[in-house]
């Protein structure tokens, strides 16, 4: 018997720390699993789900879509693990997928929260999130909703991609579900700008990742100060997001925006060539993410392990 609205509320405080909300799903965690989180249509109780997103539908044929994403996939240091499906028991129907867990929540909440670190950390964190954008192009993944809300930090500003609900998957899934948020959009026509799940739209958005990275502001203002409608008339009138003079990666963001790079990983080689070439930045070698993906590894271990327990 489902619980009353007061007892459902009571329930979810008592088993559930809630870390994210859209208008199609929730990120949730057990209240004591600090290794793995849920995404799911609700909170789930006793066979209930409690509190639904308004435009939550199709929740188990979405969530398989992005197993699938995942699994194509498969493990790499800047991708979040899936530790796979929840479903319903005596069903093949998925109530929830479940994901490595992130200590520091995703990249867009960090910058705000965050003084910005020295600039070769923030061409690191850019030159690991346009690599890890060039792997998903190499399976065939368009990612679609590109974005830093769409990034998770984990210990040493190292970051994992993660929500791949609308990617397009070659042979399965041949066109995005989503679209990028406003704050990505190029501030042209429609009718002049790549088609949505395009390499070249894609491309154009990992630009202004890079420029939110590297200097460490959100594109057009922060939300709550700046609201979509704001950023919409902005992009009328043609106006690009600021990047200061003396941002290193200027140029780089710039070709991005003006479509002059065939691939993400183009961007990324030159971004490594400004990263080695600072002088501020040679004591630190790139290759010490290698140490952050062995740490990503016990914890994706950890992860399992606690899983197969909650699972039990």
């Amino acid at each position: 018997m489902p619980l009353s609205d007061k007892d459902a509320v009571k329930a979810i405080r008592a088993r559930f720390e809630p870390l994210g909300r859209t208008a199609f799903s929730l990120v949730y965690a057990e209240k004591g699993n600090a290794e793995s989180v849920l995404k799911a249509e609700g909170f789930w109780i006793d066979g209930e789900v409690y509190d639904k997103p308004a435009f939550a539908k199709d929740t188990s044929n979405h969530l398989k879509r992005e197993a699938m994403v995942y699994d194509t996939l498969g493990p790499h240091p800047h991708i979040t693990a899936c530790l796979g499906l929840e479903l319903l028991p005596g069903t093949n129907e998925a109530w929830a997928l479940r994901l490595e867990r992130s200590p520091w929540g995703d990249l867009r909440t960090y910058i705000m929260n965050h003084s910005a670190p020295d600039i070769c950390d923030r061409l690191k964190v850019a030159v690991d999130f346009a690599s890890a954008v060039q792997y998903l192009h190499d399976r065939g993944v368009i990612w679609g909703d590109l974005s830093t809300r769409n990034a998770l930090v984990f210990d040493h500003l190292h970051v994992k991609l993660c929500d791949f609900a609308g990617s397009s998957l070659p042979n399965v899934y041949p066109h995005t579900y989503f679209s990028y948020e406003p704050r990505y959009w190029p501030p042209m026509p429609v009718a002049e700008a790549p088609a949505d799940g395009t390499v070249e739209l894609e491309l154009f958005a990992l630009g202004t990742a890079i420029c939110e990275i590297t200097q460490w502001a959100v594109p057009y203002g922060r939300p709550g100060e700046v609201d979509d409608e704001a950023v919409q008339r902005k992009l009328a009138r043609g106006e690009y997001p600021r990047v200061s003079d003396d941002n290193p990666a200027r140029d780089i963001i710039w070709k991005l925006w003006h479509f002059n790079y065939r691939s993400a990983q183009d961007a990324a080689n030159d971004l490594k060539a400004i990263f080695h070439n600072l002088t501020s930045c040679r004591p630190t070698s790139l290759k010490e993410g290698h140490e952050d993906s062995q740490v990503s590894l016990t914890r994706l271990t950890k992860a399992i392990i606690l899983y197969n327990a909650f699972a039990n």
